[in-house]
């Protein structure tokens, strides 16, 4: 009967330890890199189609985490990584300072849907009222 009591009490315990440590939050997918070159947001979707407020700016991102948007007369430099959380690969988009108010909507943590050298394709749902956010980056 003892061993049973010790038993009962040790399984929560193990099964605890077990599922925190294979949650995979905080493992990094490591292998998802955007092409070299510039690239142009043919679809932004945020509860309508605001594609448009994104026709003027270019963008690029490096290998080394790197990255600018230019709408023509401005650049603006920012960050790009990837990583695994919530069971899902992540493309994490950081702008450096001030930047436009459509290039803030970018800074999330975007779930990968598709990245090829021709489309990053990009979702992310809101934690506030569940809508699903879209981006799509195209090769130029």
């Amino acid at each position: 009967m003892r061993h049973l009591k010790s038993i009962l009490i040790a399984f929560p315990l193990f099964m605890f330890a077990f599922f925190a440590c294979t949650s995979g939050d905080d493992n990094s997918s490591g292998n998802i890199t955007p092409a070299a070159g510039q690239w142009k947001i043919t679809y932004f979707f945020d509860k309508q189609d605001k594609s448009s407020n994104y026709s003027n700016y270019t963008f690029e991102f490096d290998s080394n985490g790197s990255m600018s948007a230019t709408n023509g007369s401005q650049t603006w430099s920012g960050t790009w990584q990837t990583g695994f959380d919530d069971s899902a690969d992540k493309f994490l988009i950081d702008f450096i300072g001030t930047v436009p108010s459509a290039l803030s909507e970018l800074e999330e943590d975007w779930r990968i849907i598709t990245v090829n050298d021709n489309l990053m394709h990009f979702e992310h749902t809101s934690g506030g009222n569940g809508d699903t956010d879209v981006v799509k980056f195209t090769k130029i």
